[in-house]
């Protein structure tokens, strides 16, 4: 794993936990996304030997179980207005993206998808936009 492409409060989040991270949803949703990358990057990855694949595999679990702590926190910050809420789902769509294709079309995922729609328009209202606005 690069360190200088994490900072010091994700580190410190994998010996002290979750409560090591900021109460920011932007953050933490930038941090689910430098994870999800670096998963992918180790996912492409080809080692020669069996202990640069152990090696590979370590930081792999290192790396779930960094993404295991942000999300916990995520849950635990309650959102202070519908734009923390729509990083909460852009936070959940980060953590399915990885998921089964045909996921995307169960009656519960586009239930979620017509949820985070009504909220950005609510959003978009709230903020002086019209009624009608169509859906992001």
């Amino acid at each position: 794993m690069q360190n200088s492409r994490v900072d010091n409060r994700l580190m410190r989040a994998l010996r002290q936990g979750a409560e090591a991270l900021p109460d920011d949803l932007g953050r933490l949703h930038e941090y689910l996304m430098l994870i999800g990358g670096l998963l992918g990057e180790k996912a492409n990855d080809h080692e020669e030997t069996w202990a640069l694949a152990l090696a590979a595999a370590a930081e792999i679990e290192t790396l779930q179980r960094l993404e295991g702590a942000v999300t916990e926190k995520a849950i635990a910050v309650p959102a202070r207005d519908l734009g923390e809420v729509l990083i909460k789902f852009a936070i959940w769509n980060a953590l399915v993206a990885g998921g089964d294709a045909e996921e995307g079309n169960c009656d519960r995922d586009r239930l979620i998808r017509s949820i985070r729609n009504d909220i950005e328009r609510l959003a978009r209202v709230g903020a002086g936009g019209r009624r009608g606005d169509p859906a992001i």
